[in-house]
């Protein structure tokens, strides 16, 4: 009965024994494993906020970043252009709807911020009146489109006075 007590009593003590090893091993894999995430994670946060300082990224290449800027700018103005003139088509069209919404906004901050800002940098620079030119455009092609659709109606109004004999 001693031995027996004694070989479990063992027994227990090489179980406790590998237990602790396990719990060890365990315990450096998770501080590893620990270690490469903060690595990992220091490393995309600096790489994050060296693409987030696009200031001085567009001092380093400032071409490249216009241009980018510029066909993004096309891109989504070709778009959105060409997905109204297809929902134009349909009446109560919520791209249409929406291609106006964009349009109007960006018509008013262009209005209100970009168009007074360029306009007194084209003037210091050009000496002219950008605003009063892009007005002058404006204004005749108003006037352009009016004379275009009376022209319009005058040929589809029958002739006064003349009939077609037989």
């Amino acid at each position: 009965m001693i031995e027996q007590t004694t070989s479990q009593d063992a027994h227990k003590k090489g179980l406790q024994r590998q237990i602790r090893r396990t719990r060890d091993s365990m315990r450096d894999t998770v501080e590893q494993i620990q270690d490469a995430a903060e690595e990992k994670y220091q490393a995309v946060k600096k790489t994050v906020s060296d693409v987030l300082d696009y200031r001085e990224e567009f001092q380093k290449e400032p071409v490249v970043w216009t241009v980018g800027a510029l066909s993004a700018g096309f891109a989504a103005g070709y778009t959105l252009g060409y997905s109204h003139k297809v929902a134009q088509s349909k009446k109560g069209s919520q791209v249409a709807n929406f291609a106006d919404t964009v349009v109007n906004d960006l018509s008013r901050l262009g209005q209100r911020l970009v168009l007074p800002e360029l306009n007194a940098k084209i003037t210091e620079l050009f000496g002219f009146n950008f605003g009063g030119f892009l007005q002058q455009i404006g204004g005749s092609e108003k006037q352009t489109r009016t004379n275009r659709l009376q022209n319009r109606r005058r040929r589809k109004q029958p002739k006064g006075g003349r009939k077609k004999s037989s």
